[in-house]
C-alpha cells in the first residue's frame, strides 16, 4: 500500500509500507464502509496468506449471488483505471464477507521490524509449501544445543543470590576471623 513504490500514482506518500507491522481488529462484514483498509483470506487454500487492501466497492448480502457481503478491493499503490478493482476468489473477483480476518487500526512504530519478521519468515519456511526448510530445522536445533551447552558447561557461575546486605557480610567476617 506504498504509493512511493508506483511513481505513475504522483504520490511519494505510504498508507502503510510494506512489511509494517500492522495492528488489526476482526470486525462485522456489514459494519464495514467504502474506503476501509481490510485484512482477508483471498484463497482457501492458503489461510497463512494474507492481503492487506482498501474496499472500493461493496455488495450488500441481499445483493450477492453468494448471499454475503462482498468486497471489491484495490491496493492503493496498484496502477488501475478509475474503478479498477483486483480480482480474487470470489463472485465476479470479490471478497467474500466469510474471508475477512480483520480491519486495520494502526501500524506499529517500530522502523523495519515488519521486514525483519518476514525475512526470518522467509529464512525459515518455503513460501511455496508453507513448509520449514532444512536450515531454519537447523538454526533452531543448534540454538537448544547451544543453551543446554552453555547451562551444563558453566553451571557452577551462577551463584544464588543472598538476602544478606554486603556491609553485614563483611562485619560477620571481620568478627569471626
Amino acid at each position: 500500500m506504498c504509493q512511493s513504490d508506483h511513481p505513475e500514482l504522483h504520490s511519494t506518500a505510504c498508507t502503510l509500507a510494506v512489511g509494517a507491522l500492522i495492528v488489526i481488529r476482526g470486525e462485522d462484514p456489514s459494519t464495514i464502509s467504502n474506503g476501509t483498509i481490510i485484512i482477508f483470506r483471498p484463497f482457501l487454500s492458503t489461510p497463512d496468506y494474507l492481503v492487506v487492501h482498501r474496499v472500493a466497492k461493496i455488495v450488500p448480502a441481499n445483493s450477492s449471488p453468494d448471499g454475503q457481503y462482498d468486497f471489491f478491493t484495490r491496493g492503493d499503490a496498484n496502477p488501475y483505471a478509475v474503478g479498477g478493482y483486483d480480482s480474487w476468489s470470489g463472485p465476479s473477483g470479490s471478497v467474500p464477507g466469510s474471508q475477512i480476518v480483520g480491519v486495520y487500526q494502526f501500524t506499529i512504530p517500530i522502523p523495519y521490524l515488519g521486514v525483519a519478521i518476514l525475512d526470518i519468515r522467509g529464512f525459515m519456511y518455503d513460501d511455496a509449501t508453507g513448509r520449514p526448510k532444512t536450515q531454519g530445522i537447523l538454526v533452531i536445533v543448534a540454538l537448544i544445543v547451544a543453551l543446554f551447552a552453555f547451562e551444563v558447561a558453566e553451571p557452577g557461575k551462577k551463584t544464588p543470590p543472598s538476602n544478606v546486605p554486603d556491609q553485614m557480610r563483611t562485619t560477620v567476617a571481620l568478627t569471626m576471623a
